[in-house]
């Protein structure tokens, strides 16, 4: 894999306070972690905690989790995962929905451009990659109890030139095709003309027979007209 974009994302970085963490991260109350730097946190019987990550690349994965107002009642809405991936050094920033999400008809227009911002200390809006979590079409992220996020997640990253540290590819590159060329025939040998040659004595009879036919009378020559073709 080439490097460049294609960096490596420290599975180490996880939620750790230390001397080195200087990334802090908090969400709004209807926002949850799902995974952070390659670990799961989705837990549904905790709530979502701050974060102190490490400067330098990170990834979070989160979802807008609330209760909308629905056909009279108050119904649980659940975004797409969100996948952020930044790199940040020494920051502050709060994860808040991109767009108002209280009634039915806000969460058809999330639902069509889910998104989250991330506002600094200061009230500015940091920059970084976003992407809805795709569904693996392959199908094998399927679970009995929902979705394996963490492999939506590798296959997310693969297709974005992004990896782990450690984590091998879960689908191999695909081999350099080949390149078909045309084979030309060979050019095709001209045939020389051949000239067939009458042996002479062949040639000599013919003149005789004109000659004999020139002498005969129109009753002979049909005489012999007769007989030759009989032959």
């Amino acid at each position: 894999m080439k490097l460049g974009k294609k960096l490596l994302l420290a599975s180490a970085l996880v939620m750790a306070h230390g001397a080195q963490a200087a990334v802090d991260v908090s969400f709004a109350p209807d926002v949850e972690t799902v995974i952070v730097n390659g670990n799961k946190t989705l837990n549904l019987l905790e709530k979502t905690e701050d974060l102190t990550l490490n400067n330098g690349l990170n990834q979070i994965v989160v979802r807008v989790s609330k209760l909308v107002e629905g056909q009279g009642q108050l119904e649980k809405y659940r975004s797409e995962p969100i996948v952020i991936t930044l790199t940040a050094n020494d920051k502050q920033f709060k994860v808040v929905p991109g767009a108002r999400v209280v009634s039915s008809i806000d969460v058809r227009n999330f639902d069509a451009n889910p998104t989250v911002k991330l506002i600094a200390s200061n009230g500015d809006v940091i920059n970084a990659k976003m992407g809805v979590l795709p569904k693996n079409n392959s199908g094998d992220s399927a679970t009995l109890f929902g979705r394996d996020y963490l492999k939506d997640l590798a296959y997310y990253n693969q297709s974005q030139g992004y990896a782990f540290a450690g984590e091998k590819s879960l689908v191999e590159p695909k081999k350099k095709p080949k390149q078909l060329v045309k084979i030309e025939s060979p050019a095709a040998t001209a045939v020389e003309p051949v000239t067939i040659v009458q042996p002479t004595k062949i040639v000599a009879a013919e003149q005789e027979l004109k000659n004999i036919y020139s002498q005969l009378t129109p009753q002979q020559r049909k005489a012999f007209l007769g007989w030759a073709v009989t032959q």
